[in-house]
């Protein structure tokens, strides 16, 4: 009789799997991992993290990558928070810790663990942005000390995504825009009732309203605030006094990256410019000529290429350790 065929290698918590960097002990061990393509490309993105730490001299400084491709599986969730956290003990505690993210967003629970474990391992955080911090990922830029962008870098609105199911297929849509559906049949009701008018179409319409659903939008959108009112308060707004000009800041920026009548579209671009002098943060701004940024860009390049290849949706590394998350795991 056959024996039943062996469980499968466990592939880490998560999804995550961990890959290790093989040491060049002999000539054709060497030679071997000139032709393994993610060795090669891990070495060159090590070489790119080292050169970017070097841009931070007299402090201990570490970067540490969260980077993620644009497809299903790629937002921030759960499975993030033993990967970030193995990332972070590999590079123990710094003076100034640096995190690159590309990320489309997710979960706003998990944004504000992920501040919460980077700050417990610095004195200051920073945040980079390569490409796209959109969602979730804008709170954790709201939660560092410095945001560092560059000309292509891009900020975006922090309105919660709800999923909702519309013609059999899932689309995720701002939760402000059910609470804004509710309010404007409010005011037409209002509205008619004042004038006299029929007021029959308009009950009808608000009578098809899922009311604990909005609810639900309502307390995400109240979460988005608080989490990164919170952080702005505490970090990047410390020194502005008194508290009364603080707190008109930092309403002036979550009133503009929660309002959707303002970006019209959760993916709109909000660039280092606008960030400045629109939000009224203060990002460090890259020039594309700056030493700094062309080793992030030429980092940020490869590891798009990699999650390009389709096997993987997130790499999350350090120096000294890499972690991916592979494309069937994540589905």
């Amino acid at each position: 009789m056959p024996k039943p065929p062996l469980p499968p290698e466990p592939t880490g918590v998560g999804g995550y799997t961990k890959e290790p960097d093989k040491m060049k002990k002999h000539v054709l061990t060497g030679v071997l991992e000139e032709f393994d393509i993610m060795s090669t490309q891990r070495n060159a993105r090590k070489k790119a993290l080292e050169e970017m730490e070097s841009h931070s001299p007299g402090k201990t400084s570490a970067y540490v990558a969260f980077v993620s491709s644009e497809t299903m599986g790629a937002s921030i969730d759960s499975d993030d928070i033993p990967a970030l956290g193995d990332i972070l003990m590999s590079v123990g505690e710094v003076e100034e810790l640096n995190l690159i993210i590309n990320s489309p967003g997710g979960d706003g629970t998990i944004a504000e663990k992920i501040i919460e474990m980077c700050r417990s391992y610095c004195d200051t955080f920073r945040v980079i942005v390569p490409n796209r911090a959109k969602s979730a990922a804008t709170i954790i830029a709201l939660g560092a000390d410095k945001i560092v962008m560059g000309y292509c870098s891009e900020l975006g609105p922090i309105d919660a995504q709800v999923p909702v199911l519309a013609g059999n297929i899932l689309q995720y849509i701002s939760a402000q825009s059910f609470v804004d559906a509710r309010e404007s049949l409010e005011d037409r009701y209002a509205e008619a009732v004042k004038a006299k008018k029929d007021i029959k179409p308009i009950l009808q319409q608000i009578a098809t309203l899922d009311a604990p659903f909005i609810d639900h939008c309502e307390k995400l959108m109240d979460f988005s605030r608080e989490v990164a009112r919170k952080y702005l308060a505490k970090y990047m707004f410390a020194s502005i006094t008194p508290a009364a000009k603080q707190a008109a800041a930092i309403d002036n920026v979550l009133d503009r990256l929660s309002a959707v009548n303002i970006f019209k579209v959760h993916g709109r671009m909000i660039d280092g410019h606008a960030a400045k002098t629109e939000l009224g943060l203060d990002p460090l701004l890259l020039g594309k000529e700056d030493a700094l940024w062309q080793a992030l860009w030429h980092y940020y390049v490869r590891t798009d290429v990699a999650l390009g290849r389709g096997s993987a949706t997130k790499i999350l590394e350090s120096k000294s350790n890499f972690l991916v998350k592979a494309t069937t795991l994540a589905q």
